[in-house]
C-alpha cells in the first residue's frame, strides 16, 4: 500500500535529514504527528551510525552472483546499503526465456541477504555486547520506460508498451495512465520497488535531440502536454503497484534543451530563469508542488547534470 512506500521513503529521508533535526524540530512542532514518520524516526534512532551511512548508498553490480564471495553480498550483509539498481548492461537480467523468473529469483535473493544479515548480531569490540541491525528492505530499482533497449532493461516477458514519444503523440492521458498502471503492476509483482521514470524533459525542437541522449524517451515538446502525460503516467504507476513503487522522475531540471549529451562534458541549457520556469521546469512542478493528487505526485527527482 501507499503507506509502505511512504514509510520506506521517510526512513531514507530521515537518514539524510537527521543532521538537520535541531533546525527542523521547531518548524514541525505544531503539526500533528504522522504515524509513518514516527515509526521511521523510531527505527532511525535504533540504527548505528554505520547502518545510517550504508542506507545512503544505491549501487549497481555486475552479474547475478550473490554468493558469499561476491561484492554485492559484502555490501548488503556487512554495510547494509540502501538498495541496488538492476540493468541489462551489467548483466543483471537473464536472456529470454528466463528473464522474468530469473529476475524474480535474483530480487528475492538480494532481499533475503539483508534479512539474514539483520538476524545475525555483530559483537561490539569494546563491550562485547551483541549488536543487532535494523531490518530495512532494499530498494531495488529499474528504468523501464521505452519499447526497446536501452530504455528497457527487461526485453521479454513483460507486456509490450509504447515509448514515451509514441504515447505523447497520441495526446491521450488515459493511454499514459494505462501504460503506467500495467508497468507498475508487473514490476512490483517481480519485486521492484523503485522506478526511474518517466522522463519529464521537454524536447524544444527535433534539432535539440542531437544534443541529448533522450531518444524516444520523452513525451514531446509542449510543456503543458508533457506535464499532463507525466501526471497520468505517474498516477498509473502508483495505482498499478498498489503504492509499492517509489517513482523517481527524470531528468530534473530538464535536458530537452541541452546543447550536448550529459556525461562527456557539462551540458548547457542557455536560457533565462523565467524561460526555464515556463518551459523546462513546468512538468516537474506539475508532479510535485502542483500535483493534483498524492497518486500523481512523484516520490523523487533524478537530476540531469
Amino acid at each position: 500500500m501507499r503507506s509502505k512506500r511512504i514509510l520506506s521513503l521517510l526512513l531514507l529521508l530521515a537518514v539524510v535529514l537527521s543532521a538537520f533535526a535541531p533546525a527542523l524540530s521547531t518548524r514541525v512542532a505544531a503539526q500533528e504527528p504522522d504515524p509513518a514518520i514516527e515509526r521511521a524516526r523510531a527505527m532511525l534512532e535504533q540504527m548505528r551510525p554505520e547502518e545510517r551511512v550504508g542506507q545512503l548508498f544505491l549501487v549497481t553490480f555486475q552479474g547475478t552472483d550473490v554468493g558469499a564471495e561476491s561484492q554485492i553480498f559484502n555490501l548488503i550483509s556487512n554495510y547494509h546499503i540502501g538498495g541496488v539498481v538492476l540493468t541489462a548492461a551489467n548483466d543483471n537480467i537473464a536472456a529470454a526465456p528466463d528473464s522474468i523468473s530469473a529476475t524474480y529469483d535474483l530480487i528475492a535473493q538480494l532481499q533475503n541477504l539483508e534479512w539474514q544479515a539483520s538476524r545475525i548480531p555483530d559483537i561490539d569490540p569494546v563491550s562485547r555486547d551483541y549488536l543487532y541491525d535494523e531490518y530495512i528492505p532494499l530498494f531495488v530499482g529499474i528504468a523501464q520506460t521505452g519499447d526497446s533497449s536501452p530504455e528497457n532493461q527487461i526485453l521479454s516477458g513483460l507486456s509490450s508498451h509504447s515509448s514515451q514519444m509514441a504515447i505523447g503523440a497520441a495526446w491521450q492521458t488515459k493511454l499514459a495512465e494505462q501504460t503506467g498502471f500495467i508497468l507498475g503492476q508487473e514490476l512490483s509483482a517481480l519485486g521492484f520497488n523503485l522506478f526511474f521514470g518517466p522522463s519529464l524533459d521537454v524536447l524544444e525542437s527535433p534539432e535539440t535531440l542531437q544534443g541529448t541522449t533522450l531518444g524516444s524517451n520523452v513525451f514531446g515538446g509542449d510543456p503543458y502536454w508533457v506535464a499532463e502525460m507525466g501526471r497520468a503516467y505517474v498516477g498509473g504507476l502508483h495505482d498499478g503497484s498498489d503504492g509499492r513503487l517509489v517513482v523517481v522522475a527524470t531528468h530534473f531540471p530538464g535536458s530537452g534543451s541541452a546543447d550536448r549529451p550529459a556525461g562527456d562534458e557539462p551540458a548547457t541549457v542557455r536560457k533565462l530563469i523565467e524561460e526555464l520556469k515556463q518551459f523546462d521546469f513546468a512538468p516537474f512542478v506539475a508532479v510535485t508542488g502542483n500535483a493534483i493528487s498524492p497518486q500523481t505526485t512523484v516520490d523523487g527527482l533524478l537530476v540531469s547534470h
